[in-house]
């Protein structure tokens, strides 16, 4: 994982390599550090946590096709005093805005393990918005609850 701050600090840039959870850890911890110095509130932190796990997980390990070395660049910052996450990857175009939500369980006998993900993203973010770019990046967005950011 590579993390670039700039001069400012307002934003932080980092890149995964490879589809190791531990990258994914790191790129965790970084941003819990980055949120956590820009007076970001101890839930907004923890959403952010959980969102860059869920992300970059599931872009890492299925958003490739075989053979391709997946790679996947988180950009967090602070804007207007919310907690704004953003993922780019050259991976399978996957709109998770447009995907379809599955379907509740009936019962714990029948709930399978996984498959949520679409639905803690969708109830996590205040805002969420994905576009497949013309040079064939996905850009994923979401942005925090006003009501959990920091200072602003």
């Amino acid at each position: 994982m590579t993390a670039t701050p700039p001069p400012g600090g307002e934003v932080l840039r980092l890149a995964l390599r490879g589809a190791a959870a531990s990258e994914v850890v790191r790129a965790q911890a970084a941003v819990v550090e980055f949120l956590a110095a820009h007076g970001a509130r101890p839930r907004s932190v923890a959403r952010a946590e959980l969102l860059i796990e869920e992300v970059a997980l599931n872009t890492l390990r299925h958003g490739y096709p075989e053979g391709q070395e997946p790679a996947l660049d988180i950009v967090a910052s602070i804007e207007g005093g919310r907690c704004v996450l953003q993922f780019e990857d050259r991976g399978i175009a996957f709109d998770p805005t447009a995907a379809p939500l599955p379907a509740p369980a009936a019962g714990l006998a029948e709930a399978r393990i996984g498959g949520l993900g679409i639905t803690l993203i969708r109830r996590t973010a205040a805002e969420l918005s994905y576009e497949r770019m013309a040079d064939g990046r996905n850009r994923l967005r979401m942005v925090l609850p006003a009501d959990e950011a920091g200072t602003g």
